[in-house]
């Protein structure tokens, strides 16, 4: 009876959440945001930094509502000064919710559907967030910009969200992106058990009992640990194979 009602009262909470963050998000675009824009100085930061709190306040009602626990590891480096890319695995769709709730100053590269989305879509063109689908040059040169600005750009190298199971499989763009920029890279690692919100899956398909999610900040990786080749291509296969191992060995297939 008791699982039952916890059930029941996580698929209710689940749905309920998910209708905050969209109505709410929405709702923030139209009306605070429009007000701050009036406002001298860096329109752009302010949305972002909305956006963050936003997210902050979200995972806080997340736990607080029972829906997941959080541990985290070594936090105070997501906001440490400079630009750098934020590497991650990616097993569920709340990872940029929880890292961007961390990070005081984040960059994304979102779905461009997202950024068309009608009631996400203007707080994410206020924010500056960068669309997928620019042509690479332009797509870099955003990245670029967003990196010298001292902003961390959330990436996420399988592309798409892992498969329970399935060893990390990374593309090449991420590695073309350091490469091309020079960034240190920030490794993040994220698990989660059991599975939710997983590629595929419909938010009302909740596991049995509240998955408890895992925050593991790792080290650091300079860029000169993955430059030290002449030609840029060959720097950028040897990232790929050791990112590709380094989440591997961390989440148990080696």
């Amino acid at each position: 009876m008791m699982r039952r009602l916890d059930y029941s009262w996580r698929l209710f909470a689940t749905g309920s959440a998910f209708a905050f963050i969209f109505f709410g998000g929405g709702l923030l675009a139209v009306t605070v945001l429009p007000l701050l824009s009036l406002l001298p100085g860096r329109k752009r930061r302010r949305a972002q930094m909305i956006v963050h709190r936003l997210f902050r306040h979200y995972i806080w009602m997340l736990r607080h509502l029972g829906l997941l626990t959080l541990q985290t590891e070594g936090l105070d480096k997501l906001a440490a000064p400079g630009g750098r890319l934020v590497v991650a695995n990616h097993p569920s769709l709340l990872d940029v919710v929880i890292l961007m709730a961390f990070i005081p100053k984040a960059q994304c590269i979102v779905k461009h559907q997202l950024w068309d989305h009608k009631l996400l879509g203007p707080l994410v063109r206020r924010a500056g967030y960068i669309r997928n689908d620019l042509d690479p040059e332009t797509l870099v040169a955003a990245c670029k910009t967003a990196l010298d600005q001292g902003n961390s750009l959330i990436i996420f190298p399988e592309g798409t969200r892992s498969l329970p199971g399935v060893p990390p499989q990374m593309r090449r763009g991420f590695a073309n992106l350091a490469t091309l920029t020079g960034a240190s890279i920030q490794l993040v690692v994220i698990t989660c058990d059991p599975p939710t919100l997983i590629k595929g899956e419909p938010w009302w398909r909740i596991p049995p009992h509240k998955p408890s999610f895992r925050l593991v900040v790792d080290e650091v990786l300079d860029a000169s640990t993955y430059l030290d080749h002449q030609c840029r291509s060959l720097a950028a296969r040897h990232l790929v194979r050791f990112v590709e191992t380094y989440f591997a060995e961390k989440l148990g297939y080696v």
